[in-house]
């Protein structure tokens, strides 16, 4: 079997000496993809689906959704996205729907891309005062496709330092 295993992966490359100590996950990831590969397309499409849905949920875990509550909220407001800036100011519609001391959740109908930084602009229901917040994005969900999408976008509030760096970024990229 591990002599099997090692042609398949060092097939081409004659040269490479494989230990015979091959790691535990190695060998458990090759008999899972050996095992995979006697079944029918349809229960291979049901297992991708779930890995995905495994991987969302670590993902969402680990980097985007959080455990804690955040305030559900109904407030319209307004998103400038940092990258479209050097070619045209536009403002973008948003509905904030959740909100912590350091993030929010809002849908769009724009394209967001994962790490974008935005500027979000509201008004405080209860004061009217104006609030300016730079946040960057870290989890963005399409919610409905079509020519013109709508995205659900959780967002990070980040410090002046960190705009900076990425207006640094964008101005000196292709050089």
């Amino acid at each position: 079997m591990h002599l099997k295993a090692e042609n398949r992966v060092f097939g081409l490359f004659s040269n490479v000496s494989v230990s015979r100590n091959i790691p535990d996950c190695f060998t458990m990831i090759e008999k899972i993809m050996a095992s995979l590969e006697s079944l029918p397309t349809e229960d291979l499409l049901n297992i991708r689906k779930n890995l995905d849905e495994l991987i969302k949920a670590k993902y969402d875990s680990d980097l985007g959704k959080r455990k804690g509550k955040r305030a559900k909220v109904k407030i319209s407001g307004n998103v400038e996205i940092e990258r479209e800036k050097e070619f045209f100011f536009k403002y973008h519609k948003i509905i904030i729907q959740e909100m912590s001391v350091n993030g929010l959740v809002f849908s769009i109908k724009g394209t967001i891309i994962d790490g974008d930084i935005l500027c979000v602009s509201f008004r405080v229901p209860s004061t009217g005062e104006k609030k300016i917040i730079d946040c960057q994005a870290v989890r963005v969900q399409e919610t409905k496709p079509g020519t013109i999408p709508e995205y659900e976008v959780a967002a990070i509030a980040v410090g002046k330092d960190a705009v900076k760096d990425y207006k640094d970024m964008l101005r000196k990229r292709g050089q």
